[in-house]
């Protein structure tokens, strides 16, 4: 007998030749994302045979205890399989594709696989009439295998419902509805629609395990109301784009993220995120926002470790030229480092099956007419970039940060750019990653605050993984070095010596990475007039803050929350009124960090707050910093402006704050280090 070749024991020549797509082969884009299709279907009817195989052995009462463990526990990961090939044609098959080639199929309908009918039946008799007389581990593995074929069924019709909408099946059926009802998930007699050959699976990137499931209550199902935004389009996909994403998925009939970047399954810096380097802040009013938005995440996150810290409680805080007390009342904090943050958000967010993400992908302008946007021109990157595709949106929303480009790409449809208001100091910063003991004094970090008699600054924060994230700022033209041993002399020109001596000792993780792209910048396309439609600008593309406040994560989240008080008003709210919700979400952080900054020597930009006026309002400010070291009522009321808790207004309509700030005498505390 001849030994069979790798080649013939699998009977590859026949069964390569048994993708047959209907759409013509000159028609390539579509007659291969057809051949996807049928690849992915005919891959999971091969391991459903699979399944049945045990299934049926198990059912013949063929098997003693360990063989019915084996044997269910290989069926209920083979199924689990399953889903994970719904999720991997949705992650590579086109929606447009999916639409275009559909109609070929005929009357042919995923319903009428005969394997899956089998599937139903077997679990269904072994799960709920064979379970009596099984031991406590056979019951077990029944329900793990009955798990496995909920999570099939509930990601069928997720997929469906996002491939389809309201669009009839094939079959004769007319919609998601009708799939809901043969797979059990609408009461029976409910009306009846329709279901395709199994579509996509909108699971993330990160759910390559078929044990993976959806982190947040709102991935679980499409909202029952009407969508009224029709389709998204979300250009960015970091945490102001997913936070978004999630929210308007709510009240889209599907959302798409397009993010130029790959993502990682673990959490890393991106090209497309320069600062993701450095070190990041959520403030308590941020803290707050994502807690509304995703529960569970900041639980999550503690538990993998992002360090919580009370201020001043727990860090060094110097300002004004003191130490501030840290027996005043402190407010929390996190301090994970900013890709382990997002990867936690980006979890959660694209565990929902409503939101599709493109990977890889560059938008490189804007569909539409002035005052009208449609869509988005995207292309694949890479060597050869790709050709230029047309994707159409009823909303396009620009999350694309300080580098956006929707600005020149408005005034490439012949409309106007947004005004821009602009406080510039010229500040530049560097960051680099330490091994460290703990400061002395149980500090868990230090944080000096520049200001125009003293430019200085610091940041040094503990991230997850035992390590410490340190920024260092300078002035215009005293940039920190980006070498290790110039970037630890750097902090000599701190006001205090504690950072330095604590920096000497010190091991750096790697070398220390400058950034300067430091401006205050605000867009204001909410000037863009009532009647303009289908584009919406958020995050840093919107309004960018000075990085040394720590404002960025923290309003990004805010934007976010602030569309959803918007939109769970009802009905179908203008751009121009999300645009606007946005922007007064941002404006107490632009009102602290300008205020901060346009005192500073050689401030520039159109929003330097200069007259009379301003200088009455910075001797105040320069008198209320004096008192935040030593006054507790002081110290909380600015520290609930600077966390964004309360407007900055407040600081002025206090009377307890007044009373303090203007008829008492600032008390000094010491230059040692703070204790408890």
């Amino acid at each position: 007998m001849t030994s069979p070749t790798y080649a013939t024991y699998l009977r590859l020549d026949e069964l390569l030749s048994l993708q047959q797509p209907l759409t013509p082969a000159e028609q390539r884009d579509l007659s291969d994302s057809e051949r996807l299709f049928i690849v992915v279907h005919q891959a999971s009817e091969t391991l459903l045979s699979q399944v049945l195989v045990d299934l049926r052995h198990i059912d013949a009462h063929r098997c003693g205890q360990q063989c019915f463990s084996q044997r269910v526990e290989r069926a209920a990961r083979l199924v689990d399989a399953l889903a994970g090939q719904l999720t991997l044609l949705h992650r590579t098959l086109r929606r447009e594709d999916f639409l275009r080639f559909r109609d070929r199929f005929g009357t042919a309908s995923g319903l009428d696989s005969e394997q899956f009918k089998e599937l139903f039946s077997r679990v269904r008799r072994l799960t709920k009439h064979g379970g009596d007389d099984r031991s406590p581990q056979e019951a077990q593995r029944l329900g793990e295998l009955g798990a496995a074929v909920g999570r099939w069924r509930s990601t069928h019709l997720e997929l469906v419902d996002h491939m389809l909408g309201d669009r009839p099946g094939t079959g004769e059926t007319s919609g998601a509805r009708f799939l809901a009802a043969r797979l059990g998930d609408v009461p029976a007699g409910a009306e009846p629609a329709g279901a395709e050959p199994a579509a996509a699976s909108s699971r993330p990137d990160h759910e390559d395990s078929p044990d993976a499931q959806p982190l947040s209550s709102s991935s679980a199902r499409p909202s029952s109301a009407r969508p009224s935004l029709g389709h998204v389009v979300v250009v960015g996909g970091s945490v102001a784009g997913l936070l978004t994403a999630h929210v308007l998925a709510d009240h889209a009939r599907r959302v798409t993220v397009l993010e130029r970047d790959h993502y990682e399954q673990s959490p890393g810096p991106r090209a497309g995120v320069p600062q993701s380097r450095h070190t990041h802040v959520l403030l308590t009013s941020g803290m707050n926002a994502l807690d509304e938005l995703l529960p569970g995440l900041l639980p999550e996150l503690t538990d993998a470790g992002a360090p919580r810290l009370e201020v001043p409680g727990d860090l060094g805080v110097w300002q004004a030229g003191q130490w501030i007390s840290r027996r005043n009342p402190s407010a929390p904090i996190m301090t994970p480092s900013r890709p382990f943050l997002e990867n936690h958000v980006r979890r959660h967010v694209l565990a929902d099956s409503r939101i599709e993400v493109r990977t890889g992908v560059e938008t490189t302008g804007l569909l539409g007419r002035p005052g009208h946007i449609t869509g988005v021109v995207v292309r694949d990157r890479g060597v050869d970039h790709g050709s230029p595709q047309e994707l159409t949106a009823d909303l396009v929303v620009d999350a694309t940060g300080r580098g956006s480009r929707t600005p020149r790409w408005l005034t490439e449809l012949g409309d106007r750019p947004p005004a821009e208001e602009v406080v510039e100091t010229g500040r530049a910063y560097a960051t680099c990653v330490f091994h460290a003991d703990d400061p002395a004094e149980d500090l868990r970090g230090f944080y000096v605050v520049p200001d125009a008699e003293q430019p200085f600054g610091a940041i040094v924060l503990p991230v997850e993984g035992g390590r410490w994230s340190v920024t260092l700022s300078g002035p215009r033209g005293q940039a920190p070095p980006t070498d290790p041993e110039g970037f630890v002399d750097f902090a000599d020109r701190l006001p205090h010596p504690a950072p330095y001596k604590w920096l000497s000792a010190a091991r750096p993780v790697a070398r220390p990475v400058g950034y300067r792209h430091t401006a205050n910048r605000r867009r204001r396309y909410d000037r863009r007039g009532r009647g303009a439609t289908g584009l919406l600008v958020i995050g840093d593309a919107l309004c960018a803050f000075n990085p040394v406040y720590g404002q960025g994560l923290s309003v990004a989240a805010l934007n976010a929350v602030a569309l959803r008080d918007v939109l769970a008003g009802g009905g179908a709210p203008s751009a121009h009124a999300l645009q606007r919700a946005v922007l007064r979400s941002s404006h107490a952080a632009w009102t602290v960090a300008t205020g901060a900054d346009s005192p500073m020597p050689g401030a520039i930009g159109n929003a330097v707050r200069t007259g009379p006026v301003a200088r009455l309002l910075n001797r105040y400010l320069r008198r209320l910093r004096a008192h935040v070291p030593s006054d507790p009522v002081v110290c909380a009321a600015n520290r609930d402006v600077l966390f964004l808790l309360n407007p900055p207004h407040s600081l002025l309509t206090s009377p307890q704050v007044l009373r303090r700030v203007l008829l008492r005498t600032a008390l000094p505390t010491s230059r040692d280090l703070p204790t408890p």
